[in-house]
């Protein structure tokens, strides 16, 4: 089964002559040990794509599915519990917040979750796979692009969630941190059976991807 299927979906937004179809019947799945990338131009609607599969907003038409349950109706609180379980979040601007250490931003993390017991152990263990052990006491400001790339994804990952969606991660960076972030991603996929969807304009992603999808004028179709 699918980790995430979506089936029929529309998005559109405005009334009347000034209404724009951002998403025209899309149909995907996504699933568990894969990387997906969704490819396309600024403006093409991969980003609206990547929102919606994460419950950050509803499809005007059609439905949306995770783990075989149709979310699309789904309330504001049952979709930010969806969130803060199951789907992990890496965006391109990192978001991570400047007047709080590596370490902090973790706590900050738990508080949200309303979990105050910092696993230090689990944070170890991730921060050795992501090889970041170092940065713990850094604030971002310290930190190469590259590095608060892998910070983020660990942010990501620390919920452990079942779904990673990624919008361009790779956006600032050189192609040295592009491979690494890229094996990366192929990696997780493989040895924590996770479903990661990247949404990129980076062809330098394509060689870690499963499955490639085009996304052009709100149509999606498959690549590879």
């Amino acid at each position: 089964m699918a980790v995430i299927e979506i089936k029929d979906v529309k998005k559109t937004y405005g009334h009347g002559s000034a209404q724009v179809e951002a998403l025209k019947k899309i149909n995907f799945e996504a699933n568990r040990s894969e990387v997906v990338l969704i490819m396309g131009p600024s403006g093409s609607g991969k980003s609206t794509f990547l929102t919606i599969a994460g419950s950050l907003q509803k499809p005007t038409a059609g439905q949306v599915f995770v783990n075989g349950e149709d979310i699309t109706h789904f309330s504001a609180q049952q979709s930010s519990s969806l969130r803060l379980n199951k789907i992990g979040f890496v965006l391109q601007a990192y978001n991570l917040v400047p007047f709080l250490t590596v370490r902090k931003q973790f706590v900050l993390v738990d508080k949200v979750k309303k979990n105050n017991n910092l696993s230090q152990a689990k944070l170890n263990q991730l921060f050795n796979e992501l090889g970041i052990t170092k940065l713990i006491d850094k604030y971002p400001q310290e930190l190469s692009g590259g590095q608060q790339q892998r910070v983020a994804i660990a942010r990501a990952l620390y919920a452990n969630p079942e779904i990673l969606l990624a919008d361009e991660p790779t956006a600032s960076l050189d192609t040295s941190n592009v491979e690494e972030v890229g094996k990366l991603f192929k990696r997780l996929a493989k040895e924590h059976n996770k479903a990661i969807m990247l949404v990129t304009h980076d062809p330098r992603l394509e060689k870690y991807a499963d499955h490639i999808y085009d996304m052009m004028d709100g149509k999606l179709v498959k690549q590879k």
